[in-house]
């Protein structure tokens, strides 16, 4: 803008050198006699002092314009120094001061590389705008079992912040498109046809993807890996099922194909990738971003996934429906047992309330012979006390008799006696008329018969 605004200045006091003259033209006297010009008076003071003035204000302004600068935020300026021929580069944003007439180009900080589709006619379908460098159709690659892909891959790469990478990689490559198209595009092409084939295109579809992605942005970022070649064998099983007396069983798997193919394997180093250093890494520039949007396969194998897919789908239906005969066999033996193991129940439950109901029984049988014996022994016991108590009695009169009375019991008995017999006789009923024996005692005789056995008759009941 300065120098633009100077340019103009210098124009102008350059058409004042000729058009001053012209103006100074007299073209009649006022009524004072003085010469009077057409022209308006302000352009009468440009004068030569004044034209030197404005040539020196847009002389300044042009070499201002050249000596000043503003960098932008995301780039970097690569600058010479035409009259000295030094050269350095501005690497941060602002207002730079250069030396006037400096050539300064002016680099991108960022990159993109981006594989894009394309329809039938070969046309992108995508916006490109902001883009570096575009891929169509994605990036051809192989893998290990002659199964070809297309990658789509959006890479950002950021150039090198230090002055002198940065002055050796403008100096190299002159303009950013020669590094996109020289540099950028060709390594990425290489990185991604050597992890390619590494990988079957089997082990990507079958779990391997993010291994693959994570190790392609691996080698554009850390360098490419050395790798060896080794033979893989591949081999295939079949496992067959067939039901045999309502059992589902198996066969031992059996070999169904061997497949032998050459892979590239790491070599490791201490543990640690070897790897060869690629265009990208040798002139210092950072791969910021990889993303691995979409891996196409070919259409062959792709319908031999297709054929896959529905081989397995029949295969996983053919093993459920094998489950469910297998389930509902062991259903059937299980509901077998079940009702074995209720009617076991029922039947021991049968069974115990008939042991319970004789054991109910015998107890009470039991029961009842320990009480007759219980009576039993009792009456005995009863028997014996009364035996004992008659003997005692027995004995206690035996002792009595045989060892006498004393007086007074004498008395005491005698008079008991006396009124005994007093009474019993008050009472005798004799008979009227009885026969007498021969012998002239015979008729006291029977009397003193008589009343001694009154007597003792009521001496028995009296004990």
């Amino acid at each position: 803008m300065l120098t633009f605004i100077g340019i103009l200045l210098l124009i102008f006091a350059l058409v004042m050198v000729f058009v001053y003259p012209m103006l100074r033209k007299e073209d009649g006297k006022d009524r004072y006699g003085d010469k009077i010009s057409a022209a308006p008076k302000i352009l009468l003071m440009w004068n030569t002092r004044m034209r030197m003035m404005v040539s020196l204000i847009g002389f300044l302004f042009i070499v201002l314009g050249q000596s000043i600068m503003f960098a932008k935020e995301g780039h970097q300026y690569y600058v010479l120094d035409q009259f000295f021929g030094r050269r350095y580069a501005i690497t941060t944003p602002g207002l730079k001061m250069i030396m006037p007439l400096s050539r300064v180009q002016e680099w991108s900080k960022y990159m993109e590389v981006k594989a894009v589709p394309i329809n039938q006619s070969g046309l992108i379908t995508e916006d490109i705008s902001g883009i570096e460098g575009v891929i169509p159709g994605g990036v051809k690659v192989m893998f290990i079992d002659r199964a070809t892909a297309e990658v789509y891959i959006s890479a950002r790469f950021e150039i090198p912040n230090e002055e002198g990478a940065f002055i050796k990689l403008v100096e190299t490559y002159k303009t950013p498109e020669n590094l996109v198209n020289n540099t950028l595009l060709p390594t990425i092409n290489e990185q991604l046809t050597n992890v390619s084939f590494m990988y079957s295109a089997d082990d990507y579809v079958s779990g391997a993807a993010t291994d693959y992605k994570m190790t392609i942005e691996d080698a554009l970022k850390n360098g490419g890996f050395v790798v060896k070649k080794v033979e893989v064998r591949d081999t295939l099983f079949v496992e067959e099922s067939f039901i045999v007396d309502s059992l589902v069983s198996k066969k031992p798997r059996q070999i169904r194909e061997i497949r032998t193919f050459v892979k590239n394997e790491k070599i490791f180093e201490n543990g640690v990738p070897k790897r060869n250093p690629h265009e990208i890494n040798v002139n210092k520039v950072i791969t910021a971003q990889v993303i691995v949007s979409d891996v196409r396969l070919e259409e062959q194998f792709t319908k031999k996934l297709t054929q896959q897919r529905d081989i397995s789908a029949e295969k996983i239906i053919e093993i459920q429906k094998i489950e469910t005969a297998r389930a509902a066999q062991q259903r059937i033996v299980a509901e077998g047992e079940r009702d074995k193991a209720a009617e076991r129940v029922e039947q021991e439950k049968a069974q115990v309330a008939k042991l319970i109901s004789i054991e109910t029984q015998v107890k009470e049988e039991e029961s009842k012979r320990q009480l007759a014996e219980i009576a039993v022994k009792t009456a005995e016991l009863n028997s014996k006390a009364v035996k004992i108590n008659s003997d005692a009695e027995a004995y206690a009169n035996r002792n009595l008799v045989s060892a006498g009375l004393t007086p007074q019991e004498r008395a005491e008995w005698d008079y008991k006696t006396a009124i005994g017999v007093a009474m019993e006789l008050k009472d005798l009923k004799l008979p009227q008329t009885y026969i007498s024996g021969s012998g002239g005692n015979n008729g006291s005789n029977l009397l003193e018969q008589l009343i001694g056995a009154e007597m003792a008759k009521s001496m028995l009941n009296k004990k």
